[in-house]
């Protein structure tokens, strides 16, 4: 093969990898719709403080984990995206989504790390903070 042709293979194997890549992006959903039923919904419930409150600290998380989702993206794997992305359920989230690659991954990790797969897993001690 000549180097030219090389390069040219290369190119457009790389073009082609990006292009992929740019068109497997994070789903958008109707967050708005999302955070007003669920705020609705918490009021109803709990007696929370507002409903306008509620939607804008769920706006605020919805939006908090679309931006995680956007920038680490490439790195949850096409299986754990096509088990935690849904769009067609009811009242799809971010949040969600991003908790469920996270435990995914994070599982993924402990059984590699901890390879016998009857041994007691020890969960790593969770510090909660607020995505807004």
């Amino acid at each position: 093969m000549r180097p030219t042709h090389f390069i040219k293979a290369a190119v457009a194997a790389l073009l082609s990898h990006v292009a992929f890549a740019a068109s497997a992006q994070v789903p958008t959903v109707n967050i708005e719709e999302t955070c007003s039923i669920a705020a609705t919904a918490m009021v109803q419930l709990m007696g929370s403080s507002t409903v306008d409150n509620d939607r804008e600290i769920c706006l605020g998380s919805e939006r908090g984990a679309r931006a995680t989702l956007v920038k680490d993206w490439g790195t949850y794997s096409g299986e754990d995206r096509s088990r935690c992305v849904q769009t067609g359920v009811y009242l799809p989230s971010y949040v969600e989504w991003l908790t469920c690659l996270e435990m995914e991954r994070d599982v993924r990790k402990m059984r590699i790390d901890q390879p016998n797969p009857r041994a007691p897993v020890t969960l790593p001690r969770v510090y909660a903070k607020p995505l807004w």
